[in-house]
């Protein structure tokens, strides 16, 4: 007896409930046995390409990206998702463009401003960058993303007391990243506030002592304030963690 539509559902929902549980490969198996049943099911192709976007296999997320597309070029989060992993990919041109189509279907798409915003940064497109952070954190001033992306390409622009607000934002609203810690410290050291540097990567060394990059920036910093005995303490850390 031939395998109906409704099978294809049954399939879809073993698929989602691994995918739950972060069975990513197994999900996958069984994403593709619905679309042997039902080939232009576009939820299918759409959650078959978060999966294998959570296995770092941008590419092959693309081309599920781009199925689901074909089958409904109106859905503003199969445009989203596809600008995402061409962003990761360093495909930054693509990836605006991908951001642009989800931002036409959807103005309030929070999440594509960022996208966008990433890739312009990676262009050097600074101002425009901070554009598109902007409208993202207009529509939504809770999220992160935007503020600590914001944050990194103010640095770019060697605005640093503004990168420093961008980051406060961010760490009040996840204050155990240890990379919004570690870039504020950056700006501050820029800055010349060497103390308040400080106090930023040793937050990043309660985080995660094993965070190279904040044992050597501490480091420097001290030699800064020739505190020299402190200083090469963080630098032999630093030297024993690279080697270790």
């Amino acid at each position: 007896m031939p395998m109906m539509k409704d099978d294809s559902v049954v399939q879809f929902n073993k698929g989602l409930a691994l995918y739950d549980l972060e069975k990513y490969n197994e999900a996958i198996t069984y994403f593709d046995k619905a679309l042997e049943i039902n080939p232009d099911d576009e939820d299918t192709w759409y959650n078959k390409g978060i999966a294998l976007g959570e296995l770092e296999k941008y590419d092959e997320a693309i081309i599920c990206y781009n199925e689901a597309i074909k089958i409904n070029p109106n859905d503003s989060s199969a445009w989203n998702n596809k600008g995402f992993a061409l962003n990761t990919l360093k495909k930054s041109k693509e990836a605006i463009n991908a951001c642009d189509h989800a931002i036409r279907i959807n103005p309030n798409h929070s999440h594509a401003w960022c996208i966008k915003g990433q890739s312009l940064n990676h262009l050097g497109k600074f101002e425009q960058a901070i554009n598109a952070y902007d409208r993202a954190i207009r529509i939504n001033p809770n999220y992160f993303n935007a503020w600590y992306n914001k944050g990194i390409t103010l640095d770019n622009l060697e605005k640093y007391n503004e990168a420093i607000k961008a980051y406060n934002e961010a760490i009040q609203l996840e204050p155990d990243y240890c990379n919004t810690w570690y870039s504020k410290g950056l700006a501050l050291d820029d800055l010349a506030k060497y103390d308040e540097a400080i106090k930023c990567y040793d937050e990043v060394i309660r985080l995660n002592p094993e965070y190279l990059d904040v044992w050597r920036e501490k480091g420097d910093v001290l030699v800064k304030l020739g505190k020299y005995d402190k200083a090469r303490k963080c630098f032999d850390i630093s030297q024993r963690r690279q080697e270790g």
